[in-house]
Parts: C-alpha cells; sequence; structure tokens
C-alpha cells in the first residue's frame, strides 16, 4: 500500500510539472514582442508584408510599365547636349529616336503638364496592374528629382553668368547619366518582367504613394 501511495505521488507530481512547463510555454509564446524600430519599421529589415507582391511583370505589362519613363527623358534632355557633342554617335541616335518627340512637347509646354498629370493621376484611377501604377509613379518621381538641376540651370542662364564649360559640363553630364542610368535599369527590368524597385528613395516612396493594393 505504501508503495502504491508513493508510486501515485510521483505520477501525479510528474503530470503537475509538466503542467506548469505548458503554462510557461503559453506565457511565453503570448508574451507581446516588440519587432518594429522606432520608425515603425521591421528591425529584421525586412520589407512591410502589406506591400509585398510577386515582383514579377507579366505579358503586355512589361510594355506599358516603360511607356511612363518618357517623360523623365523628355524634361531631362537638355543636360545630355554635351554628351551628344562629345559622342557624336551617340547624338545622331538621340537625333533620329528622341529629339522628334521632344521637339514636339516643346512646341506646346502645355503637353507636358498633361503628360505629367496623366502619369501621376491616371493610373489611380485606371483598371491597370499594380507593376504598371508603380512604374507610372515611379517615373512621376524621376521627373520630379529633376525639378533643382532645372532651376538651377535656368537661374545661371537668367543671370547671364559667366560660369566656365570645364564646371559646367561635369555637372550637366552628371544629371544626364543619372538620369539614363536610371531609365535604362528601369525599361531593362520591366522588360525581363522584374519590378524595379532598387533605385534609392525613389522607389520606396513610389510604394508608399501607390499603397498596397
Amino acid at each position: 500500500m505504501e508503495q502504491f501511495t508513493r508510486s501515485d505521488t510521483i505520477l501525479f507530481g510528474s503530470r503537475d510539472n509538466d503542467d506548469n512547463e505548458d503554462e510557461k510555454d503559453e506565457k511565453q509564446q503570448w508574451q507581446p514582442t516588440n519587432d518594429l524600430d522606432i520608425f515603425g519599421q521591421p528591425k529584421d529589415g525586412s520589407k512591410n508584408r502589406g506591400y509585398e507582391d510577386e515582383g514579377e511583370i507579366r505579358g503586355p505589362d512589361r510594355i506599358k510599365s516603360c511607356i511612363p519613363y518618357i517623360l523623365p527623358l523628355i524634361d531631362g534632355d537638355p543636360f545630355g547636349n554635351y554628351v551628344y557633342e562629345r559622342i557624336p554617335a551617340l547624338g545622331d541616335i538621340h537625333y533620329v529616336l528622341l529629339r522628334p518627340i521632344v521637339e514636339g512637347f516643346q512646341s506646346a509646354p502645355f503637353l507636358t503638364i498633361l503628360l505629367f498629370m496623366v502619369f501621376a493621376l491616371g493610373p489611380q484611377f485606371a483598371s491597370l496592374s499594380r507593376e504598371v501604377r508603380f512604374n507610372a509613379q515611379q517615373a512621376v518621381l524621376v521627373d520630379v528629382a529633376l525639378i533643382l538641376p532645372e532651376l538651377i540651370s535656368d537661374a545661371v542662364t537668367d543671370a547671364d553668368a559667366k560660369i566656365p564649360r570645364t564646371l559646367v559640363e561635369p555637372c550637366s553630364n552628371f544629371v544626364w547619366i543619372a538620369l539614363f542610368s536610371v531609365v535604362i535599369y528601369s525599361v531593362a527590368s520591366n522588360l525581363r518582367g522584374k519590378k524595379p524597385d532598387q533605385i534609392p528613395w525613389i522607389s520606396g516612396t513610389a510604394e508608399y504613394v501607390i499603397g498596397p493594393f
């Protein structure tokens, strides 16, 4: 009888220990954790799942996603004058492919504003895929980034400042090279079916503007 009592005590005691361990595990599982940093972003550096998508562009959307980048190409065309002068072959390509479009929009300045509004607001109300809307918004933001160098260029021209070409040309070339690098990266990625979302600051802002859907 005593042996039976001791075995029962050991048995029930082990069950109590198991119950206590289960309660501890449940408390640890339900314990709230703060995985966000002071900016509200995940500490592990992963993207917000609300904005995640497959990152793939299919079918006709590959071409549609490339069209909006004509806007920054038109507005940033003057910065390439020195490049076209230094590299005649590139100047010939520009004269045949891009120059007619630029001159057409320059003949009616309101067309550029209209094109900007179409790419900035139009995709938000049209039944387009999220990838196309992302590219439209990103192209608009690239065009907005050109405002500062355009203002500086206009101010220098209006002031008729005697700035040496050795200073003006590198600055103008830098803007043009940066612009074309962004456009080529974006167009090439779209044609490959990959969303061009690796442009610092601009891609993140475009993701935020179009929202999760």
